[in-house]
């Protein structure tokens, strides 16, 4: 008897799974795409798109898209559509069982505005030229002077300061020479800070760190107005700006 009801539950098992499969592939091929709903994951940390426009270039680019059949939909091709807009960097498209495609969407992330003679942009982390918004002023680092074709140093210089916290909230800005010596402007204090060429970079600023925490009593610093790293294993502090 045992025997005979183990046989009737596998004999059991191996119709529904089938069937439950095929009414699920019957429903998905049947599912109809009612709306559109775009999430910018980072809306608050930049501002550079907004899901209002992300949603309406996508029905722009497919009129028919509401009322097609789910299964109908390239996901890929929209996710590559989305993704050539140059303030956004990664997209990602799926619907669910109502028939609600979801957009989710991640923007680049700023870490310099650049003030060059073909304009302003904004670069990322990797180098990536992000456009300004209307709609949205992102806070970080201001570059200008004579900004060089090549903006790998300026990225990389970039990089070091907006992604540590202490040098992220003490500098405001960076000021290419003609001759491509850095000089960086905080946001507290008078001075002036020459980087000179932008090579060993970490190790200039790591001497710079432990000045601002050991070097100088803080009501020092509004006597000097440059700050010397320009020449290894020295730290040279002056009362003018004579560059």
């Amino acid at each position: 008897m045992k025997r005979a009801l183990n046989i009737l539950k596998w004999v059991f098992l191996g119709i529904y799974f089938p069937l439950m499969l095929s009414f699920v592939s019957v429903s998905s091929r049947s599912t109809i795409c009612i709306d559109v709903n775009v999430v910018i994951r980072d809306s608050i940390e930049a501002g550079f798109v907004s899901a209002a426009d992300i949603r309406s270039s996508i029905l722009d680019k497919y009129p028919d898209l509401l009322g097609s059949p789910i299964n109908k939909i390239d996901f890929y091709k929209m996710e590559s559509f989305v993704n050539e807009h140059t303030a956004i960097k990664t997209t990602q498209v799926y619907n669910t069982a109502r028939g609600v495609l979801q957009v989710m969407v991640n923007q680049h992330q700023p870490i310099v505005r650049v003030f060059a003679p073909e304009g302003t942009y904004y670069l990322d982390l990797n180098g990536q030229r992000i456009p300004v918004s209307n709609r949205f002023t992102a806070r970080v680092l201001v570059a200008n002077g004579h900004i060089p074709a090549d903006k790998s140093d300026l990225v990389n210089v970039s990089r070091l300061i907006a992604t540590d916290p202490f040098w992220n909230a003490q500098m405001e800005q960076i000021y290419i020479r003609r001759n491509n010596e850095y000089i960086l402007v905080p946001r507290v204090g008078e001075h002036w800070i020459l980087l000179g060429q932008p090579e060993r970079v970490e190790q200039k600023l790591a001497k710079l760190k432990a000045l601002y925490k050991q070097g100088l009593d803080p009501l020092e610093w509004n006597e000097y107005q440059l700050i010397n790293l320009k020449y290894e294993n020295q730290v040279i502090c002056s009362r003018n700006r004579d560059l």
